[in-house]
């Protein structure tokens, strides 16, 4: 199953956020033992460091994303994803490029906290916690 993880819930980790970090947790798990294929952007990447640097400070961000790159695998937004996120009816643009990304990759589905956000996906669109029950019943 491949999966692409939002920024959110990759923040969620990185920055051990309450009440969320479990679910999030359990996914990564997941990952690392290759149960799952775990994916994100480039953007994503870049929105990380530039989160984490004005949190903490770029070195940790540089740290932090290391430890990202040792389990999920990035993808490249390239000019069709922006072009398809421009034509697209998402509210928000950024929103709609991880989108077009996760699409045009061939994603299963996308985990994020910003479900509403997605919802004119046509990919399934779940939170962590929706996900790992998922898993479980699997």
């Amino acid at each position: 199953m491949k999966i692409f993880l939002d920024s959110d819930v990759l923040l969620d980790y990185l920055t051990a956020r309450e009440p969320f970090l479990n679910e999030i947790k359990i996914i990564i798990d997941k990952g690392i033992k290759k149960e799952v294929k775990l994916f994100t952007s480039s953007l994503i990447i870049a929105n990380i460091h530039y989160f984490i640097s004005k949190v903490e400070n770029s070195k940790r961000a540089i740290s932090k994303i290391e430890k990202l790159v040792s389990f999920i695998k990035i993808l490249s937004v390239g000019e069709s994803e922006i072009l398809e996120s421009i034509k697209s009816k998402f509210k928000d643009f950024e929103d709609s490029i991880q989108n077009s990304c996760a699409i045009s990759q061939k994603m299963d589905l996308i985990v994020t906290r910003n479900v509403k956000d997605f919802k004119l996906s046509k990919l399934p669109i779940l939170t962590p916690k929706e996900f790992v029950i998922k898993l479980e019943n699997e």
